[in-house]
């Protein structure tokens, strides 16, 4: 395993002298000058192209007070990331003829609350109504939020599930496996469960101060993130991590070609998330990869499969409060467009569908938003729909948003990843909005009648 990290590394030295001119390398140093001059934390970035690490570099402290630079070696939260891993572990064991995709959850968590409904395709893909923003433990106490396979609604509970069925299905800790099946075989030897705050080479976490300064976070560990947010790394070990997504030596290619397709309800609408692996379309280039956000750091890899690309980007900077860096997903984004933007297509226009008046009007109106807690505590109990001319506006928790039209039901709120669809089925005022976010959660808004 030292001879494959040591080969490993002599690689990435002989890509970046080969690949990365001078113009390129000034490019991605431009993102990140906002944490240039080493008083601020920063990220640490990996560029893999056909194989081949073309761009490997860190930006930023890993520790201010210390004075302690990032560097491609430095160790960082995964955070959501971590599900991509313990997705490809269950499809193992489902390659290895240990478990089954359609499996009832109660052949493996037989005390989880209707486990007989829930198949292991449904924790894959956020569609089995586990509820999330709660602890583990309390989530045994609740009921479903839904029929499984009628709607997504990503859950963090739902991916802890599928730790403790690797773990049924295995012998083995979730940790161990992982180790045994995914870190060792591929060198990864600085990737592991984070279960200590005091771990060697790790980077300090930060929040963006309201004063323009960055505040360091205490150390903690992530325990309760488990399967589903447990993990560190860095993006050397990821970078083993990606070239093993695309050499067969972890999954068949049909296997990971599946998880990495867009999943299908039950009323043949598609969500953007397969198994383990968010599923999207940037610039109209296919890009499937995962997001990762826990205090103090946010994290994302991204593939780009059909241009053998991959981008990966680690930061010790909180997404929030927003801070003068990018979030990782936009610095992935503008890292790509280096290298692909001859491939893409232009930068999307605002949907722009022109619709009868009248079906506005019959959506306008007052709607109580059916959503756990913390989703009303950012939404608002109530979403108010009026009518501005030719378009329509959102009122939610004191903001109005515009609302641009894709289609006559479906429509684009402006400067938010949020989607509204009115589900009408017949005449007269519209009894139903279903508000999707980012394709991974949905949740149904009733009209109230004044």
């Amino acid at each position: 395993m030292f001879s494959l990290r040591i080969t490993a590394l002599f690689l990435t030295a002989l890509s970046l002298c080969a690949a990365a001119s001078p113009d390129t390398e000034k490019r991605v140093d431009e993102f990140f000058r906002p944490v240039a001059g080493g008083k601020s934390p920063g990220a640490a970035v990996a560029v893999v192209r056909d194989g081949q690490v073309v761009f490997l570099k860190a930006y930023g402290m890993a520790d201010v007070a210390g004075a302690i630079p990032n560097s491609p070696g430095t160790i960082f939260r995964l955070a959501s990331v971590t599900k991509t891993f313990t997705a490809v572990a269950v499809l193992q064991l489902v390659e290895g003829g240990k478990l089954k995709l359609d499996d009832p959850l109660s052949k493996y968590v037989p005390d989880f609350p209707n486990a007989d409904k829930i198949r292991i395709s449904h924790l894959l893909s956020h569609t089995a109504g586990v509820p999330d923003f709660i602890p583990y433990d309390e989530v045994k106490k609740r009921s479903l939020e839904f029929e499984p396979g009628s709607r997504i609604n990503y859950s963090n509970n739902g991916y802890y599930v599928l730790g403790r069925v690797i773990e049924k299905v295995s012998g083995q800790p979730w940790d161990e496996y992982l180790r045994d099946h995914i870190f060792l075989p591929l060198g990864m030897k600085h990737s592991g469960y984070d279960r200590t705050p005091e771990l060697a080479g790790r980077a300090t976490g930060y929040l963006a101060g309201a004063d323009g300064n960055y505040q360091p976070i205490a150390p903690q560990d992530a325990l309760g993130g488990y399967a589903g947010g447990g993990l560190y790394s860095t993006v050397e070990d990821l970078v083993l991590w990606a070239g093993g997504l695309t050499s067969d030596k972890l999954l068949r290619k049909e296997t990971l070609e599946r998880a990495s397709t867009p999943g299908l309800l039950t009323d043949g609408r598609r969500t953007a998330y397969g198994f383990g692996w968010m599923t999207a379309s940037y610039r109209g280039l296919r890009e499937v990869g995962h997001g990762g956000d826990i205090t103090g750091f946010n994290t994302y890899f991204a593939r780009y499969p059909d241009e053998k690309l991959t981008v990966i980007v680690l930061s010790n900077v909180g997404m929030r409060p927003p801070g003068p860096l990018p979030v990782s997903a936009d610095l992935v984004h503008r890292i790509a467009e280096v290298w692909l933007e001859g491939r893409m297509q232009k930068p999307d226009v605002a949907p722009d569908v022109k619709v009868d008046p009248a079906t506005l009007q019959s959506y306008t109106g007052r709607y109580r938003l059916d959503a756990p807690e913390v989703m009303i505590q950012n939404m608002g109990s109530h979403i108010v729909i009026t009518q501005q001319g030719d378009h329509l506006v959102a009122e939610a928790n004191g903001m109005k948003l515009p609302l641009l039209a894709k289609s006559d039901t479906v429509f684009q709120a402006s400067g938010s990843p949020a989607e509204l669809t009115f589900v009408c089925g017949g005449s007269g005022r519209c009894p139903k909005i279903v508000i999707t976010l980012m394709g991974l959660r949905e949740f149904p808004a009733l009209r109230e009648e004044q």
